[in-house]
């Protein structure tokens, strides 16, 4: 399904890179940190890529993943994009370690912005954690911007074969290729 969204960001003139980290089957999110790092360096690489031009997306547990993203932003990281997120460890969702908080890294985003895309019938520990992100970016004056599906469960755009779930994922799809756009040539 992830493999999609690469594929869509294609269609609109991305370059789409799906990566297969370690917390596939396990709960290594170090080791899952160091395979996100891995693959952008190598998709800066790929021909046809402007890597002062990229955007970071974050679906699930792998929300978690956003921290040092959002704690030190590169200077060519222009936009991070969220979908249903966990956004702090949560026993036994997400047994991560402590230092997975991208609540608390917020305070290092500056100007970056920021999607997410929230579901409605969300588990009540997952929501409380997007809930806390949300405020907390509020409350700092954070550029965030959020799609609710408010009938959506999370893993709506695969569970969930709706016209609430197409227009969430355009309307996420659009937002990238937008603040890419609107980014480029930034240092």
């Amino acid at each position: 399904m992830y493999v999609g969204y690469g594929a869509a960001a294609a269609e609109r003139g991305l370059v789409g890179v799906t990566v297969e980290h370690r917390l596939y089957g396990s709960v290594d999110y170090d080791g899952a940190v160091e395979d996100v790092r891995a693959a952008v360096e190598y998709a800066q690489k790929l021909d046809g890529v402007d890597p002062d031009r990229v955007a970071l997306w974050f679906f699930s547990g792998g929300g978690l993943l956003a921290t040092d993203w959002l704690a030190a932003p590169p200077s060519w990281l222009r936009c991070v994009a969220l979908t249903y997120p966990v956004l702090a460890p949560v026993l036994p969702l997400a047994p991560a370690p402590p230092h997975y908080q991208p609540t608390q890294a917020l305070s290092g985003v500056g100007d970056l912005p920021l999607l997410l895309t929230r579901v409605g019938r969300e588990a009540p520990p997952i929501a409380e954690t997007v809930t806390a992100f949300v405020a907390e970016a509020h409350t700092q004056g954070r550029s965030l911007e959020v799609i609710d599906v408010p009938d959506g469960r999370h893993g709506f755009d695969m569970l969930d074969h709706d016209d609430d779930s197409r227009r969430a994922v355009r309307a996420a799809l659009s937002w990238v290729t937008r603040t890419l756009e609107m980014r480029t040539g930034l240092q």
